[in-house]
């Protein structure tokens, strides 16, 4: 683990945080969970091999795309840490311990990410979503890389045909699709500083989802499947837990993240189920 969470000059930034992500992450409902019923067929070759994944992939590519005026944040949190430290920690963090840890690669930086045309879309479905997917990227097909594809999207939602203001993320069933919607955490309202946050904690709850969380292809070691809210866990101080899609509660892992110098977000029982997998 890299030295980035030092106290030093953050005692500042740490008050802020504590006080502003309350109001923030009770305004946003972070992910649907899984979307569309008709995806998991890997359209156009994006099909995610759950025991491959963990049995034989020496790499874990991220590849990022985004509309303008969608950019991601690329900045950084606290003492100089790149933001998508996060995701990157969060994964391997998945995988610490396992006989095969695959080597991770996010991009750290906008340079690093595709922009594409700007796309006027006020709602996406699922397959529109699919479909936008198989114009930016043509998947590898390694046996060794797996890769996950993020589209950072202006709009909302489709849900019935609604555009949904509250959801920020959303996985698509049996893909390594996720798309984010900007135009959610834009309305919040709230420092870039504290929504770099919301959205690092947004890929991270979706890479749970897409990556076998909640007994959602990852058998569980113990039982913690929330059977109100599946794909969920029942860890209240979990990333997967369901409340944790944008609730307060998230203030807990900056709190974490600031005293016991872990970015992970994931529950001891979610890294039991992964780093337990036999294929």
């Amino acid at each position: 683990m890299m030295d980035a969470w030092s106290r030093k000059g953050t005692t500042c930034l740490r008050g802020m945080l504590v006080f502003l992500l309350p109001a923030v992450f009770l305004a946003l409902v972070t992910c649907s969970g899984e979307s569309g019923e008709d995806s998991g067929t890997g359209q156009g070759g994006f099909a995610l091999d759950i025991p491959a994944l963990y049995s034989t992939a020496g790499l874990i590519l991220v590849q990022v795309a985004y509309e303008p005026g969608a950019e991601p944040f690329t900045g950084t949190i606290l003492n100089g840490t790149p933001s998508w430290t996060v995701l990157e920690d969060n994964i391997r963090g998945l995988f610490q311990g396992r006989l095969v840890e695959p080597d991770v690669s996010v991009p750290m930086s906008l340079a690093e990410m595709e922009q594409i045309p700007v796309q006027s879309e006020e709602t996406w479905t699922a397959s529109e979503i699919m479909d936008l997917a198989s114009g930016v990227w043509e998947p590898l097909q390694l046996t060794t890389t797996v890769e996950f594809f993020v589209l950072f999207l202006e709009g909302y939602l489709d849900e019935e045909g609604e555009g949904n203001s509250q959801v920020i993320g959303v996985s698509i069933v049996g893909t390594p699709v996720i798309a984010v919607f900007k135009d959610v955490i834009r309305a919040s309202g709230s420092s870039s500083t504290v929504l770099a946050f919301v959205e690092q904690a947004t890929l991270v709850h979706e890479f749970g989802h897409v990556m076998g969380l909640v007994d959602n292809g990852i058998p569980m070691v113990s039982d913690h499947l929330d059977a109100d809210h599946p794909r969920h866990c029942t860890n209240e101080d979990c990333v997967m837990y369901w409340l944790n899609e944008g609730a307060a509660d998230l203030r807990l892992f900056v709190q974490q993240m600031l005293v016991t110098d872990s970015l992970v977000m994931f529950g001891d029982e979610c890294l039991n189920d992964t780093r337990s997998y036999l294929p």
